[in-house]
């Protein structure tokens, strides 16, 4: 039981630590850029909640932290609340109402809102870049080492020994290629496989199934790694730089078409992680040291940002939304259609976060009890 308790401990610091940081970076870049379109920030808060500790800097913007530390804020001059989707002029005097949000040009509205995410996706990069540059990057050779017992691609002719180099047109360079373009597959749909044999490459077509054995729900062919095979490749900062670069584009055009597979109802959304999956992969990263840890959060970081860019009233892309239909039509949409439209994106936030959390608590309880 006491084992247990710790082990809950543990998880729940990771998930805390992960966030912070990850919300931290997210608030600082609407932070930076509001202040640098001379908006005045009141204040920067890590979580929500009763204030633990405050202080007040030299351009009066007040940094808190709160009892709950489970996301936070930069609420600038005139804002109703945290988000920023109301403002209130009554309290502030007329010679300060120019160093409102609400004051800014367009442009300058778009540029602030934009930089939250911005600064995840830049977050991220860095990250990958400083993993890759001092420790290197570890990857696996796409050879096929083993099957697993039921295994379409043994029965249609893969062998232990061939090379993976293309899949549905996406080359394959290191096994987590191959991952990655199983993680976007549709069941159901064959996949042109490409393999290179003793120097001479043959096409085969494979239909990916689900594997009871594993509770990812992802589709599989039934082919194993070779853990032992596992190479380190060094890398100067332009090729790390470069690399990070291409792996944020190719994670968040993974999400995307992902996303877009459970809209068309090409696949389910079994694979969803909500708050409680992220808590428990948190941990399981912390578990894994520092460069484990370090690479979770740069990915967490893209998660954040891509969601956030999601054209949903409440988040930073509703927002955006918004502004672009101003641009448009000339005028900002008015208060009745925001306030609406507010409603229906905080439905569609709470209605994804109880479904996602119906999809964590079966699949932790069975982790944790068997």
């Amino acid at each position: 039981m006491i084992e247990s308790f710790l082990n809950s401990g543990l998880y729940l610091f990771a998930f805390v630590l992960v966030l912070s940081i990850v919300v931290m970076v997210h608030e600082w870049g609407h932070f930076v850029i509001a202040r640098l379109c001379g908006v005045k920030v009141t204040h920067f808060s890590l979580g929500f909640g009763r204030v633990l500790w405050k202080r007040t800097d030299k351009k009066g913007t007040q940094w808190q932290v709160c009892l709950w530390p489970l996301g936070g804020y930069v609420k600038m001059l005139g804002d109703e609340d945290a988000a920023s989707a109301k403002t209130d002029t009554a309290k502030i005097p007329a010679k300060e109402q120019k160093y409102m949000f609400a004051s800014q040009p367009l442009h300058k509205r778009a540029a602030i809102i934009f930089a939250g995410p911005a600064m995840n996706y830049i977050f991220a990069i860095l990250l990958f870049t400083g993993i890759f540059f001092i420790i290197g990057r570890s990857t696996v050779p796409p050879v096929i080492h083993e099957f697993l017992e039921v295994s379409p691609a043994r029965e249609i002719g893969l062998m232990q020994g061939d090379r993976i180099v293309n899949i549905n047109d996406h080359e394959i360079n290191e096994w987590s290629d191959i991952l990655r373009v199983m993680r976007i597959a549709e069941f159901g749909k064959d996949l042109k496989i490409i393999a290179d044999r003793n120097g001479q490459q043959l096409t085969f077509h494979v239909t990916p199934i689900y594997h009871e054995e594993y509770k990812d729900k992802l589709p599989r062919i039934g082919i194993k790694m070779n853990y032992e095979a596992l190479e380190h490749q060094k890398m100067d900062f332009l090729e790390a730089i470069t690399t990070s670069t291409k792996l944020v584009y190719t994670i968040t055009s993974d999400t995307l078409k992902y996303l877009g597979q459970i809209l068309l109802g090409k696949r389910d959304a079994d694979g969803m992680r909500g708050p409680l999956g992220i808590a428990e992969m948190s941990g399981d990263a912390f578990k894994g040291g520092l460069e484990v840890l370090i690479l979770f959060i740069a990915n967490i970081s893209v998660a954040i940002g891509f969601m956030n860019l999601l054209p949903i009233p409440l988040l930073d892309g509703g927002h955006l939304f918004f502004y672009a239909i101003e641009a448009i039509i000339r005028r900002p949409l008015s208060e009745r259609i925001q306030n609406a439209l507010l409603w229906i994106g905080v439905s569609l936030l709470v209605t994804l976060l109880m479904y996602t959390m119906f999809l964590d608590i079966p699949r932790i309880f069975e982790r944790i009890f068997g």
